[in-house]
């Protein structure tokens, strides 16, 4: 039996973080689904968005997070200083899983395996073992309204991943996942979505609060 998806409110807010930075990130390497921590400068970046979040009265608000690590790890210290309490780990909010594929380079994924130019010819297509741009777009866009409609009229704080929240943001916004490209987001940087009835994109990738220490290096999708 399907589950049933709880569907927005006007006026819920979810405040969206991409994770801090990875080693994979910072070398252009695909982590997807595999687990990976968060380098030192991925923790300052986490304690400096923890901070901006604080700074903005976002005290004791929901924090949803995937269960990766280098996420998980990003909501915990955001958790710490906005005083939310437990991180709720929603498996949903994970990566693109790209399978036998992942731990390569985006290079390689470019132009070895032709990645983004057979998902464009076919949304269907799954690398071996992985899962296809449709199947993860739906995956998606049913998740962030989920969480959004068990929380009506609250702000909502969401850590997740580079290629995850962008493909959020243009199903939610555009109804379409391949836009995704359109909304690519900085390790710990924030955006924001409302529904006023509809999703509407209210804040992108604001890194106002990275210093030169925190500045991404490397802004790849996941």
């Amino acid at each position: 039996m399907a589950r049933m998806i709880n569907m927005p409110s006007s006026n819920t807010t979810l405040l969206l973080v991409r994770h801090g930075e990875t080693d994979a990130n910072a070398s252009s390497i695909w982590q997807g689904s595999s687990d990976s921590p968060l380098n030192e400068r991925g923790r300052r970046q986490s304690q400096r968005v923890a901070e901006r979040l604080a700074a903005g009265g976002y005290i004791g608000n929901v924090i949803y997070a995937s269960p990766l690590s280098r996420a998980s790890e990003t909501a915990e210290t955001i958790s710490r200083r906005v005083d939310a309490g437990a991180v709720h780990l929603e498996p949903d909010l994970a990566e693109f899983h790209l399978g036998e594929w992942e731990g390569l380079s985006y290079d390689e994924l470019r132009l070895d395996r032709r990645l983004w130019e057979r998902m464009a010819e076919d949304p269907n297509f799954a690398p071996p073992g992985g899962e296809s741009a449709v199947q993860f777009a739906i995956r998606l866009v049913r998740v962030f309204q989920d969480i959004a409609g068990r929380h009506p009229g609250e702000t909502v704080i969401v850590v997740s991943h580079g290629g995850a929240i962008a493909t959020a943001i243009a199903m939610l916004v555009d109804g379409d996942g391949s836009r995704w490209t359109q909304y690519l987001m900085a390790n710990c940087g924030l955006s924001e979505v409302t529904w006023n009835p509809a999703p509407v994109l209210v804040r992108m990738n604001d890194t106002a609060h990275l210093d030169a220490d925190t500045q991404p290096r490397n802004w790849g999708a996941e």
